[in-house]
This record gives structure tokens, sequence and C-alpha cells, in this order.
């Protein structure tokens, strides 16, 4: 049989790309992928990972406390969840289809609602990602409110994100990530985010169906709300029959010391919105759970059961990791290992707060999802340096100290901690001596 590089010059099998070399990794990219995103974000070529470690090109150990923006919950390449994924392909599993049986998809629904905010959302929607799964929500709580009179927008939140795709980029609160695309859905109005008493004037006109949030705003700069906010939020969307529709992306999956960060304030919603975590850092995954009433006035009927269907949807392989990651979390108490790990790594950088009041304005998270929030560099000095001291401390924690960890996207003042939940003590020593370290030298080099 001929091979496929003598019907294909130059075709690259998986052999050869997992031995590419960096030069012919960064041609390759630079020409077919996106070359001033790998520039700009001071892309590294790491050849292998491993819990909580990367290894470079060149052979350097560098730690991993951005954990692929919060998915790598159980660590890099955990070989339980790979276990798993390959009991899937060994048996020869029916893997998708968008009109069969799904065994594994529906276990992973079960355990969904098992482990749901007071098991009260029982239906499930699955997706690829995050921003797709945010698409399949709007379509969800319009489809749910098409019978109710003057029900006509989604309210949402300053500064929030909800993913790039032109549907989330509607919902998100930024307007930087909608340039260029307008007309996005124009049926969206925001409220200052943790404001509850703007929330409730807002719902109170009766012209909303349902109201969206994050219950920590991630790349808004690791936004913690006021006490009660989310138990308010609650109370207003039942009274005004709004559909309230929470985006647990980035907090979920145990990140926060709890299963799902409502769970703080014993809070359930209508809508939940994962992904990141569940996918085992392996397999993209993402989706909605729901209360039964929400999704059957959705996709309850025969003429809209149809109205949202997937090529991928229900995957046998992404419900897998969803199931194994799952399990191993569980297993292993790494909830629980979240929320006392946050409370030391929180502490720690508290510490460094108080010896550093001038260029740390504030530490805020809860679990390992933390940010530290940073003043502004003195303007003489911004032009090498950057607008905030969060610029040179993040790249020396990258460049010297090897530690991988990055910015939020709608504050540039912060850049935030979200490592595998695996994370040892000592490596978290490790990052705090690290960040003093950088923050000594941009007070050096910013005071000339």
């Amino acid at each position: 049989m001929p091979k496929i590089e003598d019907k294909v010059k130059g075709f690259y099998t998986v052999d050869d790309a997992i031995a590419l070399d960096y030069e012919t990794t960064q041609a390759l990219q630079f020409k077919h992928l996106n070359k001033t995103r790998t520039i700009l974000g001071g892309s590294k070529y790491f050849v292998k990972a491993d819990g909580t470690k990367f290894i470079d090109h060149e052979g350097r150990e560098h730690l991993d406390m951005i954990g692929a923006v919060g998915v790598v919950t159980v660590g890099n390449n955990n070989e339980f969840v790979w276990g798993e994924l390959e009991k899937v392909f060994r048996s020869k599993q029916y893997m998708m289809g968008a009109v069969a049986y799904h065994n594994i998809a529906a276990a992973f629904a079960h355990n969904m609602a098992l482990l749901s905010p007071g098991g009260q959302l029982t239906k499930m929607g699955t997706a690829t990602g995050g921003a797709e799964a945010i698409e399949g929500s709007i379509k969800l709580v319009k489809l749910a409110s098409r019978n109710k009179p003057g029900k006509e927008k989604i309210l949402a939140c300053e500064g929030a994100f909800h993913g790039k795709t032109t549907g989330a980029v509607s919902v998100g609160g930024k307007e930087k990530w909608r340039m260029s695309q307008h007309p996005t859905m124009e049926m969206v109005d925001w409220v200052p985010y943790g404001d509850a008493e703007a929330l409730e004037r807002a719902l109170a006109t009766g012209r909303y169906l349902a109201f969206y949030t994050e219950p920590i705003q991630g790349e808004g700069g690791i936004i913690v709300p006021p006490e009660g906010y989310l138990k308010k939020a609650r109370e207003f969307c039942t009274r005004y029959d709004v559909i309230f529709t929470v985006d647990e992306i980035q907090s979920g999956c145990g990140r926060t010391g709890r299963m799902w960060c409502v769970d703080h304030e014993n809070v359930v919603p209508d809508v939940l919105v994962f992904a990141k975590g569940f996918s085992g850092g392996l397999v993209p995954f993402g989706g909605y759970i729901c209360r039964e009433e929400v999704y059957e006035a959705a996709y309850g009927s025969a003429e809209t059961c149809f109205h949202h269907t997937a090529t991928y949807q229900e995957n046998g392989l992404s419900a897998a990791a969803g199931i194994a990651s799952l399990e191993y979390i569980m297993e292993n108490d790494l909830i629980e290992a979240a929320a006392a790990k946050g409370d030391y790594f929180i502490g720690k950088l508290r510490e460094l707060r108080e010896r550093y009041p001038g260029i740390i304005r504030e530490v805020r998270g809860k679990g390992l999802m933390i940010g530290m929030e940073f003043y502004e560099i003195p303007d003489q000095y911004k032009e090498g340096y950057g607008d905030y001291y969060a610029d040179p401390v993040n790249n020396d924690l990258v460049e010297k100290y090897r530690i991988q960890v990055n910015h939020t996207i709608n504050n540039p003042a912060v850049f935030r901690f979200l490592p595998p939940l695996i994370v040892e003590k000592e490596e978290i020593d490790y990052t705090v001596e690290s960040v003093e370290l950088a923050i000594q030298d941009a007070i050096e080099r910013t005071s000339r």
C-alpha cells in the first residue's frame, strides 16, 4: 500500500508531528495559524506536560499555575482520565450521532444532576467548549420564553466575559470584544456587576427573559461580588419571572472549594453553564445543566425538540472525560484541597500586599481561583514596562522563574492563578517567593 507521503508531498503524520523541532513548529504556526497572537502572547514550545509541570523544547521545567486557564483541574495528562478514555476507545463504543441513545452521555448527565446545586438541575445540553455552551444556553432561554409577552431582552453584567463567538460577545460586558461584530444580539442590556439594587431596578421593568452572571468574574479580574449578591439575584429572578443563568465555566468543577461557586451561598440557578475542568484537560467539552421546567419549555414539544442538534453532541469520549474527571476529583478530595490550598495561597499573597502596599492593590478570590490586582506604573516608565506592575511581574514569573501565569483579558491590572487542584504546598511557596522577587525587581527598575 502506498504511503501518504507518496500521495501528498510534505504531509505530516502524527509521528512526524510529535517529533517536530521548535523551528519547524514555529514556521508552520506562523504560516498557518495566528502569528501575531503567538508572538504577542509570548508563546512557549512545551513538548511534555505532566501533573503541574511542563517541559519545553530545551528541556527546562516550568510550573503550571494557570492550568490552561482553569481547564486542567486534575493535572496535565492525568493517567486515570487517560485510562478511562482508553476504555471507551477499546470497547468500540458508539461515539456520536444526533438521534441515538448515548449510554456514556446519559450516565454523565445523571452524575451532573446528582452533583448540581441542590440536586435540582436535571436536564443537560452538551457542547464542544465554553462559548458554544453559552450559545446553547442563549437559545435555550429564548425558546423557553417564547410564549411570555413582553419578555424580549437579556440582562447581563458589565465587565463580564462569556466567550468570543458572536452570540457570546453579545452577552459579554466588554465592547472591545464586540468590535466589528455589530449588529450583534442587540437585545442585551448590562448592569454593574455585584450591584443588587441596580439589578432589581432593571428586572422590575418586566422586559427581561433571562439574567446572565458569573459567580466570580474571571476575565473581568477575579471580581468577587458582595456576600449575598447571588442570593438576591436568585430572589429577584424568581420575583420577576426571569431565567437565572450562571456561567460557571471558569469557577465550576471544584475550582473555588465547592463543586459550584454558587454552592457557597446555597443558590440554585435555573441554568448553569459548564466547561473547562470537565474535559480532564484532554477532550473539548462543555454544556449546560438546567431545571427540567426550563428545558421542557424550550425543547419539550414536537415543534421545538429538533431546534438544537449538533454533530458532536453527547459524544462518548467527551462524556467519559467528564465522568472520569468528576470521579478523580471526588475520590481524591480535590474540592476540599482547593479550599484549603486556596486559603493558604491567598493568605500568603495578602502578606505580600502588606509588605508592598504601593505595588499590590488587592488579592482576591476563592479556593484556587485567585487574582492579584496591581497599581499603575509611574508614567515615565510605562513605555518600557507596561501600564501596570502586573506586566513586569507577570513577565518575570514566566521568563525568569518559569511559572506559567497570565493576565485577565478584561482587566490588564490583574493576573491570576488557576493551578491544577493537585498543586502542592511547596509549589505554592515557590510561586509566592518568585512573586516577591519579581516585585522587588519591578520596584528597582521603575525607581531609577
